[in-house]
């Protein structure tokens, strides 16, 4: 199959409120769009969202090597990859979220004749993990709906109030959802050593599914896990270091794996198969993406594993380039359903061209 057509589109889409990532605060989602053509009339879209305080390259950057890549794409054949094999050259689509749109573009385009290069999918349904932010302090509420409504998993944000104060919002929520929801935390390394094991020993008798990087230096987790057994994820680590360099000397609950941070398709299988081979769940997650990045996620997620993808934080965007949106507010969404949406151009500024 052989590319005869490329282009690349902007977009801006409203969030539902502000959010807030560090020193960063979004009233809005902007990124690009590649949009595909192949000589039998195949179109496949990528997207390319870098994530303020968490991708190295810029809104501006990400535009500009999209812009790039539609000038060298066309007449290019698509290679038909296997799980694992080299990605995107990085020295010819340059930033991390174009080598996932680039990707993610050629994998459209492979709709049904590389499934084993999203991870050999085994599921036609993806559970979804619910979301709830630092700004939601009803959490009774908050759990007892996320229980009724069938979600098998629910991440809650701790390390920006006090230790004591997290302890208490974790006991709070453990208590609403029961042991039959799966309960996860993300500390964004926002502890010292001493805080970690000061939370971890206070939570000890609440079933935790795991605690996502929770020191502020991380070379001290497997003291953390050696002190407390506290059950941790890897998140940040993942985009620091190749898994074949190494990771912390300490067992791993799950690794959350993000395309768009981590540079595509390729890398986030590799710390799929090492995931699986020191027996940790890997979980696929969002950036805040658009529906045509998600979309994509929720077929890697398909052929990963068992346990509920971190893709809600689509929820966050009030409006999305794709017609009929996505359905991620439930605890479950259908991976041909997922599929199905058309992109409406009306949304999007573009074709753009570099001078």
């Amino acid at each position: 199959m052989t590319i005869v057509r490329a282009d690349c589109y902007a977009y801006a889409l409203p969030l539902r409120s502000p959010l807030s990532l560090g020193a960063h605060t979004l009233t809005e989602r902007t990124g690009g769009l590649l949009r595909l053509e192949a000589e039998n009339g195949r179109v496949g879209w990528g997207e390319a969202a870098p994530l303020p305080g968490f991708s190295a390259e810029t809104h501006s950057d990400a535009l500009s090597a999209l812009a790039d890549a539609v000038a060298s794409l066309p007449g290019t054949a698509v290679p038909a990859e296997q799980e694992g094999a080299p990605g995107v050259d990085e020295a010819s689509h340059g930033p991390a979220s174009v080598r996932f749109a680039v990707e993610a573009a050629r994998a459209e385009l492979r709709a049904g004749e590389g499934a084993a290069a999203l991870g050999e999918r085994r599921r036609d349904v993806v559970a979804l993990n619910a979301l709830i932010t630092d700004d939601q302090d009803d959490l009774r509420a908050a759990g007892r709906r996320l229980r009724t409504d069938g979600f098998r998993a629910v991440k809650l944000k701790v390390g920006r109030r006090s230790v004591e104060r997290d302890v208490d919002r974790v006991r709070t929520l453990a208590d609403v959802l029961g042991p039959e929801v799966a309960l996860r935390l993300d500390a964004n390394r926002a502890w010292s050593l001493a805080e970690g094991i000061a939370f971890a020993e206070a939570v000890a008798d609440v079933p935790l599914a795991y605690v996502e990087e929770p020191l502020a230096e991380p070379e001290r987790l497997g003291r953390l896990v050696e002190r407390t057994g506290l059950p941790v994820a890897l998140d940040e680590t993942t985009r620091e270091r190749s898994p074949e360099e190494g990771t912390p000397p300490t067992p791993v609950t799950a690794v959350v794996l993000k395309p768009t941070l981590l540079g595509g398709l390729a890398p986030t299988l590799r710390w799929v198969r090492w995931a699986r081979s020191v027996g940790a769940s890997p979980v696929v997650s969002s950036s805040y993406e658009s529906g045509v990045g998600t979309r994509l996620l929720v077929r890697l997620a398909a052929g990963c594993s068992n346990t509920p993808a971190g893709l809600s934080a689509h929820m966050r965007l009030k409006d999305d380039v794709l017609r009929p949106r996505l359905a991620l507010d439930g605890p479950t969404v259908g991976v041909e359903e997922a599929q199905a949406g058309r992109v409406d151009r009306s949304r999007l500024t573009g074709p753009l061209r570099n001078a």
